[in-house]
C-alpha cells in the first residue's frame, strides 16, 4: 500500500511554509499538490502517512441537562459557537502553543459540565464522567507532546517518518475518541430509560 512511487519528497527548508511547524522533522515532506495528488499520497511513504491513517461534547451537554430543555438548547448553541471560534483561532494560529491554546475555552466549557455531574447538579450515566475525563486527559497529553516536539527534538532526523510527536498525538487522539465513544454510548443508553423528576 504505502510503497508505490510518489513525487520527490522535500526536506524541511524546501517544504511549503504551512508545513514548517516542526523543525526537528527534517525530511519526508510532500510537495504542494492537487486534489488528486493528495489522494495518491495515501499510497506512498511520506512523513504524514501515519497521521492520515490514525485520525463530542454535544452528547455530554445533552445528557447533563436532560431535564432542562431551555438551558440545554442555550448550552448546545454556545458550545457550537465556541467550537467554531476555536477552529478559526487554531487555523490562523502562528505557533503550536497558540494552536493548542485555541481550544482552552472549549475545554473549560466541557469541564463545567463535568463539574455539574460530579457535584450531582447534572444528570448522566454514572460511569460516563470517568470516560470523559480520560478522553480530555489523553487529548491534552497528545497536544502537549505535539508542541514539545518529543522525541524528535532529542534526535532530529531519526523520527521523520514514524514515531514523531505529531504521530504520537494522533494515536492519543484516537484512543481519546474511543473513551469519548464509550462515555457517549453509556449516556445515550442511560437517557433512553431515564425519566426526569416531576416538579
Amino acid at each position: 500500500m504505502a510503497y508505490l512511487g510518489g513525487p520527490r519528497l522535500l526536506d524541511w527548508a524546501s517544504s511549503p511554509r504551512h508545513l514548517q511547524f516542526n523543525r526537528f522533522v527534517l525530511t519526508g515532506y510532500r510537495p504542494a499538490s492537487s486534489g488528486s495528488g493528495c489522494l495518491r499520497s495515501l499510497f506512498y511513504l511520506h512523513n504524514e502517512l501515519g497521521n492520515i491513517y490514525t485520525h463530542g461534547a454535544l452528547p455530554i451537554i445533552y445528557c447533563t441537562l436532560a431535564c432542562s430543555p431551555l438551558p440545554r438548547s442555550a448550552a448546545l448553541l454556545a458550545y457550537t459557537a465556541l467550537s467554531s471560534y476555536a477552529i478559526i483561532c487554531a487555523v490562523t494560529a502562528h505557533s503550536n502553543v497558540r494552536r493548542l491554546r485555541s481550544f482552552a475555552w472549549q475545554a473549560l466549557f466541557r469541564f463545567f459540565f463535568f463539574y455539574l455531574r460530579w457535584a450531582g447538579l447534572g444528570t448522566g450515566h454514572p460511569s460516563s464522567l470517568r470516560s470523559y475525563l480520560i478522553m480530555d486527559g489523553l487529548a491534552l497529553l497528545g497536544g502537549v507532546i505535539n508542541i514539545s516536539r518529543v522525541p524528535e527534538r532529542w534526535q532530529p532526523g531519526r523520527f521523520d517518518y514514524w514515531f514523531n510527536s505529531h504521530q504520537i498525538m494522533h494515536v492519543l487522539v484516537v484512543v481519546s475518541i474511543l473513551y469519548l465513544h464509550w462515555g457517549v454510548v453509556a449516556d445515550l443508553l442511560w437517557v433512553t430509560s431515564y425519566a426526569c423528576p416531576q416538579d
